[in-house]
This record gives structure tokens, C-alpha cells and sequence, in this order.
């Protein structure tokens, strides 16, 4: 085997060392490219789906939270109060947005839909229930009709009635009720220049639909029923105490 002369040797020892660092720093710019697709694709997927601490909520959600922040003057004026956190219940946490409902309440919400929608809290256990069978625009309808009639300013009025036409009364809209063709023409007629009573038989209508159909479901439902034995298990173990 023939010797190699040291200036060989050298320059082996050097393309060597070269070979390795160009290894090294490529597989570490690979690695970095690789790093940098799964940190974009992550924050796409942010984008798309978003989470919770995301800004991309909706006007829904919002509207929604700032009624569950409102406190119920009829259910929470006195009594005891029902914790809905039990992990042995049937009811989702999230469905009643971690609420306390009243224990009183609860029952008096079996007596009639009107105790049921005095209470702020029904009104969002009932909206749940509902949109479990793709009918809370019955609910939000009547809600929105509540609120206008409230209304004083006539200008206020004329662009809130617009906006409840548009969303739930007008052929097509994105939450379309279900009230007679004659209902919907004549709000259609009036709604350039809405008066309080605008919407008057609209809501009665959807409160009969509610009460007649959606209501005594609701009192069957699993939502309801395992409130209402939580309500009584509650009540029981004060009264032992």
C-alpha cells in the first residue's frame, strides 16, 4: 500500500472536516424548515378553527355572554342556589355557561313557558335545549321582540325593526320563523314604518308554537330533568341539615 505524503493527509483531514460541517448544517437548516411549516400550519389552523382566547368570536356568543352576566332579579333575590357542576351529571358544563341555577326556579320553570322565560337563566337552558333540535330562532325571536318593544326612540325603532325583519321574518332570512304568509306580508308592508306593535302577532304566534311543541318537550328532556333531581337532591339535604 502506498504511504500518503503529509500535504495529502492535510488536505484528506480537511475535506473531511468540510464534508461534516456542510452535513451538520444542513441537517440543521432542514430541521429549521421543517420547524417553520409545522409552526405555520399551526397557526392556520388558529385561524380556520380558532379557540378560546381567540379574537374571531362571533356577535352571538358575545350577545349571549353579556346576558349571562346580567343578574336574574326574580331567581336570585334570595335562596338557595343549585351548583350545576356535579361531573356525575348528564348536563354539559358548557351548556349552562357554569351557572348557579335557582332551586326554586327550576321547579317553577315546569309550571308554565312564562316562569320559565322570566328567568334569565330558563331563558338560556331553554335556548340550549333548543338548538339541540335547530329551533332557537323561535326563542331568539321572541327575545328580540321583547326588546323592541321597549324601544322609544322612533329612529331606534325603524333600525331595530329592520333588523329583526331582516334576520328572522323576510323570506330567506338566516333564522327564518315559522308564522303564517298573512303575518309575514303585512310586517313586510309596515316595516318602512314600524310602530310598537309591529311585531305583535308575529310573537304571539311563536309563543304558541313554543308552548304548544317545543315546551313540553323541554320538561322531558334529559337538560331539564336532571336539573330538576339535582334541584330536589339539593333542597332535601338543606332541609336534613
Amino acid at each position: 500500500v502506498r504511504e500518503k505524503k503529509p500535504e495529502q493527509l492535510r488536505i484528506s483531514v480537511f475535506c473531511c472536516e468540510h464534508i461534516q460541517q456542510l452535513a451538520k448544517h444542513s441537517s440543521v437548516f432542514f430541521w429549521q424548515q421543517k420547524t417553520h411549516v409545522k409552526m405555520k400550519r399551526l397557526h392556520q389552523s388558529k385561524l380556520i378553527f380558532g379557540k378560546k382566547g381567540d379574537t374571531g368570536q362571533d356577535e352571538e356568543t358575545e350577545t349571549k355572554r353579556k346576558r349571562e352576566g346580567d343578574e336574574d332579579e326574580t331567581g336570585r333575590a334570595g335562596g338557595n342556589l343549585l351548583p350545576v357542576g356535579n361531573t356525575d351529571s348528564p348536563i354539559p358544563r358548557t351548556q349552562l355557561r357554569a351557572h348557579m341555577a335557582p332551586v326554586d326556579d327550576v321547579g317553577a320553570w315546569g309550571e308554565s313557558l312564562d316562569h320559565l322565560l322570566k328567568c334569565k337563566t330558563g331563558q338560556l337552558v331553554f335556548e340550549d335545549f333548543l338548538r339541540t333540535e335547530y329551533s332557537e330562532e323561535n326563542l331568539l325571536f321572541w327575545l328580540a321582540c321583547e326588546d323592541y318593544r321597549k324601544i322609544t326612540s322612533k329612529t331606534k325603532m325603524t333600525v331595530a325593526a329592520k333588523r329583526i325583519y331582516a334576520e328572522f321574518v323576510q323570506v330567506d332570512a338566516p333564522r327564518q320563523i315559522n308564522i303564517d304568509c298573512v303575518t309575514r306580508e303585512e310586517i313586510s308592508e309596515n316595516i318602512s314604518q314600524p310602530e310598537p306593535n309591529c311585531f305583535d302577532r308575529a310573537q304571539r304566534q311563536i309563543y304558541g308554537l313554543m308552548e304548544n311543541d317545543c315546551y313540553p318537550r323541554f320538561l322531558k328532556s334529559e337538560i331539564y330533568q336532571a336539573l330538576l333531581e339535582q334541584a330536589e337532591s339539593h333542597e332535601s339535604n338543606v332541609r336534613k341539615k
